[in-house]
């Protein structure tokens, strides 16, 4: 059985070197909220009521463009029967309250916010509703089949109350155990509600993102970190930079070299005159290319291990058709480079920044300047793009370390060069994509993949922020080795699929490697959807079958991947392009979402361009129809932009790129038309942040196949 992300953080207890370590995922005692106010009415973490009547909601996801803001007060305003603009929307702190059910840690990723917090906020808004109601009965001395809750008063037939007059009375009343949903009939916001409640602070400037916040007399620090992937400093000279104007301080801090002044542009000038000898560290020497070259060798020398195995192989009949897949690594690159302002005292540490997992970072924090962790206190505002990068703690650290040796308030900036060649990357790829066509029948699908393990560097944060602070650092890096041959995000998307061959088989091959990884959007879907997607692809036209006929052969009657191909194909008057254009098609399963999409193309003075992008998606019941609109076109973009363009390379140890000129993103006239369509689906919601993204990379090359007949097997895409 293989390890998931989940299995591995719910297991009852951590093996290393014959040792067994049970831990309780709960906790002692209830810990106090940190937003608590005696004077409120709080029955749970998520929502409370002021004394002046205002609702307010508690955002335990962070909101960084993806649409959760909306979506959280949409799903809490049905049960309230409040307009949700009317809600009062607060981004929490930690709380363990707040804790992902299936990830263990407070934490924003793998699309999973409106998907498992359904039912939680409903029901945490319906607890209060029912407080209030009963408060009103009492109140009124009339029955609660009387009353009803609207837009943030309780009305009858004989007038209405305000809910501050209710709060005396529903303070004290017993939380009830048990609370009655709406049903999905009798919706009034869910599935309807389209205001964008963050859009207007946006636009005019308000909201807060890390960056912009202001504290009393903060420097700002600019670091100067090895360039060279695991190497370290061996001697700095500051005595330059000392001398330039609003320089407070040059120091040492963790292996990089700190540079206080007064403003960015001051530090980021004196930085600049900084000498630093660089030791180049345990990656000199490496390069993207003999990576590369290392992972085919693998191809052959190792077997891997066996993520997913169906059928007999002896049903795998006639002759055997192989092709080898690569991706390279790609960066976040999100608008709002990585930032943090941190002010230390003998109490404890508080920061403010934009982070997807306050909780991770908490730990960290805490082992890094030897607080304990309740003495960590993050403050998250809005993020300018987080994409899987802003799960990371680096940049609260550094600030936290700053900060407390400086003895100053201290916010430090990244620059684009830092932050380009500073993250934590999407990993590069290679596989094996074989079959065995027997005649016209495929009568085999394999995938052996190698790759190196996201997990195997991210597994020890987890295991930092859930095991006791009392145990020894390097027990979490021996769980990280552990982790490492099981990542379930290496092979996401190849295995488990709901396409029928008579043998189906999946393998994976860790590639070691010490370059940071990290979750990046749609993760190990991202580049597995290109490999399955456009060898599905070669099949088809190797047995001379349309595209989509043959992927719908291989698909059950009942499969909801069918459905979203039958839709897009039909949107897209699949088989019927413009003259002088071609079409790719691809569909794709991630994060429990279906997505579809189809690419009209053209080459253009040997160029590609492409025209329009057709995309069906069934993600269950949508909150906000529209916000599922933009993350599939946010999707499309995104996905677009790594096909066409993106690509990080290392050399001696080091990334070449540092900013947009060599790591570009798509422009307007570049972007396509986009056509987005749902399937109806009465089912729960599922993910919408990441599933847009998988299928593009995949349509793409299958369109530029049908156009110029090269199988372009490599990303980003390059014409020959």
């Amino acid at each position: 059985m293989g390890l998931s992300r989940r299995g591995f953080i719910k297991s009852s207890a951590i093996l290393g070197g014959g040792l067994a370590i049970g831990f309780n995922l709960s906790g002692c005692e209830k810990a106090k909220y940190p937003h608590f106010a005696a004077a409120d009415l709080q029955p749970n973490a998520y929502l409370q009521v002021s004394p002046s009547g205002e609702m307010i909601l508690q955002l335990h996801k962070c909101e960084m463009g993806q649409g959760v803001y909306t979506g959280m007060a949409t799903m809490a305003a049905e049960e309230l029967n409040m307009d949700p603009s009317l809600i009062t929307v607060q981004q929490a702190e930690f709380h363990p309250d707040f804790r992902d059910p299936e990830f263990y840690v407070m934490i924003t990723g793998g699309s999973s916010s409106i998907k498992l917090s359904y039912s939680i906020v409903r029901e945490a808004a319906a607890t209060v509703a029912a407080m209030l109601k009963t408060a009103a009965a009492q109140h009124l001395s009339l029955p609660e089949s009387a009353l009803n809750l609207k837009d943030g008063k309780l009305v009858y037939a004989g007038g209405e109350v305000s809910f501050a007059t209710l709060l005396p009375i529903a303070r004290a009343l017993p939380t009830p155990a048990e609370v009655t949903l709406k049903s999905p009939q009798d919706f009034q916001y869910i599935g309807r509600y389209n205001r964008r409640l963050d859009a207007l602070a946006k636009v005019t400037g308000k909201s807060e993102y890390g960056i912009d916040v202001q504290y009393p007399e903060a420097l700002t620090a600019v670091l100067l970190r090895c360039p060279h992937f695991g190497g370290k400093m061996k001697s700095f000279d500051a005595a330059k930079a000392l001398t330039k104007s609003g320089v407070k301080a040059v120091f040492e801090v963790d292996g990089a070299v700190a540079v206080l002044a007064n403003s960015y542009w001051q530090a980021r000038q004196a930085a600049g005159v900084v000498q630093v000898v660089w030791d180049k560290g345990p990656l000199a020497g490496v390069s993207s290319q003999a990576l590369r070259e290392e992972r085919h060798r693998l191809l052959t020398s190792e077997d891997g291990k066996k993520v997913e195995e169906k059928g007999d192989v002896s049903a795998a009949t006639g002759e055997l058709f192989e092709a080898i897949y690569d991706v390279p690594y790609l960066a976040h690159a999100t608008m709002e480079p990585m930032n943090a302002l941190a002010v230390a005292s003998k109490d404890g540490i508080e920061i403010w920044t934009g982070n997807q997992s306050p909780d991770i970072a908490m730990s960290e924090i805490a082992d890094a300047t030897g607080f304990k962790r309740e003495q960590v206190r993050i403050h998250n505002q809005m993020l300018g793009g987080g994409f899987g990068r802003r799960i990371m703690p680096d940049y609260l650290v550094e600030a936290a370390r700053v900060a407390q040796i400086s003895g100053k308030p201290v916010r430090v900036v990244w620059s684009r060069e830092d932050d380009m060649r500073g993250d934590f990357y999407r990993p590069n790829s290679t596989v094996a994509m074989r079959a065995m066509i027997d005649q016209s029948a495929v009568t085999s699908l394999q995938a052996k993949v190698v790759a190196p393990s996201i997990m195997g560097s991210f597994v020890q944060f987890i295991s930092n922020t859930l095991l006791p602070q009392w145990l020894p650092n390097g027990l979490h890096s021996k769980l990280a080795g552990l982790a490492s041959g099981e990542d379930p995000a290496a092979s996401e998307g190849l295995a488990h699929s709901d396409y029928g061959f008579p043998y189906m088989r999946t393998d994976f091959v860790e590639q070691k490697t010490t370059i940071p990884l990290g979750y990046w959007r749609s993760v190990g879907h991202s580049q597995n959807a290109f490999f399955m997607e456009s060898f599905i692809d070669e099949l088809a036209h190797r047995t001379a079958q349309d595209p989509v006929a043959f992927r719908l052969a291989h698909l059950a009657k009942d499969s909801r991947r069918r459905k979203v191909l039958e839709m897009a194909a039909a949107r897209a008057n699949w088989g019927n392009p413009p003259a002088g254009q071609f079409q790719g098609v691809a569909v794709h399963e991630s994060f429990s979402t279906v997505v579809a999409q189809i690419i009209n193309i053209s080459i253009v003075d040997g160029k590609i361009k492409v025209h329009k992008v057709v995309c069906a998606v069934e993600c269950g019941m949508a909150i906000n129809p529209d916000i599922v609109t933009m993350q599939m076109e946010s999707g499309i973009v995104f996905g677009l932009t790594a096909a066409l363009k993106g690509e990080i390379t290392i050399d001696d140890g080091a990334v070449q790129q540092s900013n947009f000129h060599d790591y570009e993103m798509l422009r307007m006239n570049e972007s396509p038309e986009i056509e987005i369509y749902r399937v109806d689906s009465a089912n729960a919601p599922t993910g919408v942040g990441e599933p847009g993204v998988p299928p593009l990379a995949p349509a793409l090359a299958n369109a530029v196949f049908a156009a110029t007949g090269q199988r372009l097997r490599q990303l980003p895409l390059r014409l020959g």
